[in-house]
C-alpha cells in the first residue's frame, strides 16, 4: 500500500471496471456421440455492421416468411445467427454440434447474450445498492410535452 495514494485508491469504485468487447469463454462439451471437446472460444460484441449481419443471417436461415415459423424455430434461427457472428473463429465442432444439439446452441447463445448485456451496462458500473440508470437521456428543446400538442 502506498500511503501517498490513499485518497486516489479509496476513491476507486467498481464503475471503473469495464467489460472488454472481446472475452474468452472456456467450454467443455460432451456430444451425443460421446466425443469430449474442451476449448476456449472468443466472444466479440458486434459493431453496427455485425448486428446487421445477424439480421441478414436470420433471414437467410429462415428461408420462408418469419410468421410461418414456429416460435421454437425462430428462437433456434436467431441463436444460430447470433453465435455465428459473436463467436470469433468458431471451431468446426461448434459449427456442427450447435446446429444439431439445442442444449449447446442455447447455452452458447445465453453466454454471448450475457456478455452483450454486461458490455453495454459496464459503463454504468455495478452495485447492489444503486438503481440501474439509463445510459441515454433526451430533453426536448421546447417545454410542451409532445402528446400535449393540439393538431
Amino acid at each position: 500500500m502506498d500511503l501517498r495514494n490513499l485518497p486516489t485508491e479509496a476513491g476507486k469504485t467498481d464503475t471503473e471496471v469495464l467489460i472488454p468487447r472481446e472475452i474468452s469463454l472456456t467450454i467443455n462439451y460432451k456430444s451425443p456421440s460421446n466425443e469430449q471437446f474442451s476449448e476456449v472460444l472468443r466472444s466479440r460484441i458486434p459493431d453496427g455492421d455485425g448486428r446487421m449481419q445477424i439480421d441478414r443471417r436470420i433471414a437467410i436461415l429462415a428461408g420462408v416468411p418469419w410468421s410461418q415459423l414456429s416460435e421454437y424455430a425462430q428462437a433456434r434461427i436467431t441463436a444460430l445467427a447470433m453465435i455465428s457472428v459473436y463467436l470469433v473463429d468458431m471451431p468446426e465442432w461448434v459449427n456442427t454440434w450447435a446446429q444439431e444439439d439445442d442444449e449447446l446452441l442455447f447455452t452458447l447463445r445465453e453466454e454471448v447474450e450475457r456478455h452483450n448485456l454486461a458490455w453495454f451496462r459496464s459503463a454504468m458500473g455495478s452495485s447492489e445498492n444503486t438503481e440501474t440508470v439509463s445510459r441515454v437521456s433526451i430533453s426536448p428543446s421546447h417545454s410542451a410535452p409532445i402528446n400535449a400538442v393540439k393538431q
